[in-house]
């Protein structure tokens, strides 16, 4: 059997039928159209764009059960479709896949050596997670899709991508806030590495390492998650069996709780007390304020969860004070509000307040 066809077999993909040159121009016209005009701070070329993209082979397969409805194979840039999928659903998940393969960097063996913000080192990838959740933001937002709150193992959170991976995504779109998203979508894009120094430089070296591995994590276990599923569907499985894999499912579900409430709040205390040390003035404060304020938009909750709100209270009582040293050393004029206002007023907006996601592009 040829090596390709044994590597699709083993990873449960079974050709139908290619796609016409004709459609796939129409696919490649459709996606460079869209990263060209809509994101043009990326500086593509829309020719290079799309030839790029007509080049690739296209088909429509057998998908396994419970994965994603597009597939792109590097090891033979291609892309793979569900089978009964409506021919505007396949341009729309071409976007995903075709700017995985914009993105791939091989060496002259043709081995994957980065995938955008991923990195291929021997037999592991790092920061696949983060990849797949930075290319969904740009796929969501090229195609239009409306973020939505939702809920997933208990878990209630606004996510711009509500069927295709929204717990990273939601993360991803934290992680974008506190850094920058021009340099993510960058990095992205050209796998370069401008998104990790803001990153470094915006939450530490050793936390934003952590937060990349927890995002790995999140999608491993949901992949298990998803195999047991499949077991259980496809199999006649004895009610012992049953029981010890839906077990076994409600297990993997509450470690995607623990672990995302977890990186959550490391990206809020990374970003956050790290930027205290820049509050020197009281502009910067209550940029600071707002900031921080505004974070509460992205932030996904579990029954119980009080983390955010008892870290902004403990955040305003800090910059209260900060907020008085800096008027009394060095003789600043008061805003015309009483410290004790501001702060009970800031408790009071962030449970009714509507402050935007993106307050600012967040240059740190």
């Amino acid at each position: 059997m040829d090596t390709i066809d044994s590597e699709l077999e083993k990873n449960g993909i079974k050709v139908v039928c290619p796609i016409s040159t004709l459609n796939v121009n129409e696919i490649a016209t459709f996606v460079a159209k869209l990263l060209c005009s809509k994101m043009p701070e990326l500086k593509l070329n829309y020719n290079t764009v799309f030839m790029s993209i007509s080049r690739l082979p296209m088909y429509i397969a057998e998908l396994p059960v419970g994965q994603a409805d597009a597939c792109y194979f590097y090891k033979n840039s291609s892309i793979y479709y569900r089978k009964g999928l409506t021919f505007d659903k396949i341009k729309n998940l071409a976007v995903h896949e075709a700017i995985h393969h914009l993105q791939e960097v091989k060496d002259a063996k043709g081995n994957l050596k980065k995938l955008g913000l991923c990195t291929y080192s021997g037999f592991k990838a790092f920061g696949s997670a983060l990849n797949e959740g930075s290319v969904q933001l740009i796929s969501s937002y090229l195609t239009g899709e409306k973020t939505d709150v939702v809920k997933y193992y208990d878990i209630t959170l606004p996510t711009d991508s509500p069927s295709y991976y929204p717990l990273v995504c939601n993360l991803v779109k934290q992680i974008g806030y506190v850094s920058n998203f021009a340099a993510m979508f960058d990095s992205t894009i050209y796998a370069n590495t401008l998104f990790f120094d803001k990153f470094i430089a915006a939450c530490g070296e050793d936390e934003a390492f952590r937060i990349q591995q927890n995002l790995d994590e999140l999608v491993l276990l949901e992949e298990k998650i998803a195999k047991i599923s499949e077991k259980i569907q496809t199999e006649d499985l004895s009610y012992r069996k049953f029981k010890a894999a839906t077990d076994k499912i409600n297990s993997y579900k509450a470690k995607i709780r623990k672990v995302f409430i977890s990186t959550q709040n490391l990206i809020i205390t990374s970003f956050f007390d790290k930027e205290t040390n820049n509050l020197l003035s009281i502009s910067r404060i209550e940029d600071y304020r707002k900031y921080l304020y505004s974070f509460k938009n992205l932030i996904g909750t579990v029954d119980g969860y009080t983390f955010f709100n008892d870290y902004y209270i403990q955040k305003m009582n800090e910059l209260d004070a900060r907020y008085e040293a800096i008027v009394n050393n060095k003789a600043l004029a008061l805003v015309k509000r009483s410290k004790v206002n501001i702060f009970f007023n800031s408790i009071k907006n962030l449970f009714i307040g509507n402050a935007s996601e993106y307050e600012k592009d967040n240059t740190h």
